[in-house]
């Protein structure tokens, strides 16, 4: 074979090479770069979700670690801010009403820890003087194989005491403002959680067609004011702590 015709097959083979190396090369780098996207920036691994349930206060909250603003879009009313990683550990870690600058929850006490989750539910009603927060770790035990954990948090605004039952059957019994209970294990399902005002038979709100998984978390959470029928009514919702 010619000198010519060895270097074109060199050259090809060369390029064939790089191109296989190439192909498995990029799939590498994606999945690296969502690793590095699903984990804490810091390495603390402590998330904080923030939940405005707090009707009459219009405004969006932001969150202030050390003094410093943590979020780029504020948090509005009714929905969950999903757990966001803490690039620090520094007090106070603050929640501000994004247009006044106001702070509304302050917790400089106590340090957090790393490796843990957290809910700060912002309720009350401003006009009434009754704003005020629940702050909660959203860590326990694993339930048993084919179980999963809920607990139960009022945090409605204006809230009668209440009772909760899944399935029919009750699980949390003459819960009243504020109230934060230990976790529950229930078989994995689907379950049809009503809340009745305490004693009686009167529904106030339902969440049917939940599912409760093997092995998870949950926190079952009501807002807003019983009796109203606009963006503030009461009603029930579920967060999926783990």
């Amino acid at each position: 074979m010619s000198n010519i015709g060895m270097k074109l097959k060199y050259n090809v083979l060369t390029l064939l090479f790089l191109a296989v190396a190439a192909v498995m090369f990029v799939p590498f780098i994606s999945s690296c770069n969502k690793e590095s996207a699903n984990a804490s920036p810091t390495g603390l691994n402590t998330q904080l979700n923030i939940i405005h349930l707090c009707p009459d206060l219009l405004k969006p909250v932001d969150l202030f670690i050390n003094l410093r603003q943590q979020n780029a879009r504020s948090f509005v009313y009714g929905t969950p801010s999903g757990y966001l990683y803490l690039s620090s550990l520094a007090t106070p870690l603050e929640i501000r009403s994004a247009q006044a600058n106001q702070i509304l929850f302050s917790r400089g006490d106590t340090a957090l820890r790393q490796n843990t989750r957290y809910t700060v539910f912002i309720t009350g009603l401003v006009a009434e003087n009754t704003r005020t927060y629940i702050f909660v770790t959203d860590t326990d035990a694993a339930p048993k194989q084919g179980n999963g954990k809920v607990r139960f948090i009022n945090a409605s605004a204006r809230s009668v005491n209440v009772d909760v039952a899944a399935n029919g059957v009750t699980a949390f019994s003459n819960r009243g403002f504020k109230a934060v209970t230990k976790y529950l294990e229930l078989p994995a399902g689907i379950y049809d959680f009503k809340i009745y005002q305490n004693g009686t038979t009167t529904v106030l709100t339902d969440l049917p067609n939940t599912p409760i998984q093997d092995g998870r978390l949950y926190t079952l959470y009501t807002q807003g004011v019983v009796g109203r029928a606009d963006s503030a009514a009461f009603a029930a919702k579920i967060l999926t702590n783990r």
